[in-house]
């Protein structure tokens, strides 16, 4: 993993300091709500934006992915059935991965959290969280295509095209897709985000689904 892409992880799973009020949902279609259970519909919703080629090696079910245990946070969610917890928390990575990535899924990842960047206290979020997930990837900094870009009251989704590297682009990051929502009137924001490897990369439109109805516990 690059480490640019470990920087925005790491960012998008710490708080920072102070005390932080629950934000209670995000935007329609692109963010999350608060309490109740993921719609079944969802996820089959999901399961059916995978293409065939793809269908028996990623499935989706209705998971959880604990953020931080020690406080109870956690989020529910369409996740890939059988992938395990990763390295940062708040992740999950296929159940054959290690510090390289998957071998049949290259670096694969999905990752729910909060972030503050820095004091949790009533903030733009809008600037906030372009300037600690987004801006990376519209400025130019990563090379590659900015697939789809949408801005929303409460909300904001990007899908990302990397450019492939000259030299075993099958065992980089191929697409990345960061969702992020918010009240505007909280300390924090949410975000669900997405790395796929090169072996399937065809599965953007699937994870980006799962990652546009997320339920805060």
């Amino acid at each position: 993993m690059t480490k640019l892409a470990i920087v925005t992880l790491v960012l998008a799973a710490a708080c920072g300091k102070g005390d932080s009020k629950e934000a209670g949902g995000g935007a329609k279609g692109g963010g999350g709500a608060k309490g109740g259970d993921l719609p079944a519909e969802h996820v089959a919703a999901v399961n059916a934006a995978l293409p065939a080629e793809l269908k028996g090696k990623i499935e989706f079910e209705a998971g959880r992915i604990v953020e931080d245990e020690k406080r109870n946070r956690a989020y529910k969610a369409a996740v890939p059935k059988g992938w395990k917890k990763a390295f940062m928390p708040g992740s999950l990575e296929p159940a054959d991965a290690d510090s390289f990535g998957s071998k049949t899924l290259g670096r694969t990842r999905m990752s729910i959290g909060r972030n503050c960047d820095g004091t949790c206290e009533k903030k733009d979020w809008a600037a906030t969280s372009d300037k600690v997930l987004f801006s990376q990837f519209t400025s130019g900094r990563v090379e590659g295509k900015v697939v789809k870009d949408e801005k929303r009251a409460t909300g904001r989704t990007l899908v990302f095209e990397r450019k492939p590297p000259e030299m075993f682009p099958e065992k980089e990051i191929a697409v990345h897709i960061i969702n992020a929502w918010w009240d505007p009137e909280a300390s924090e924001y949410h975000s669900c985000q997405v790395e796929l490897g090169t072996p399937v990369k065809g599965a953007a439109a699937a994870f980006e689904k799962a990652c546009s109805n997320v339920i805060q516990e």
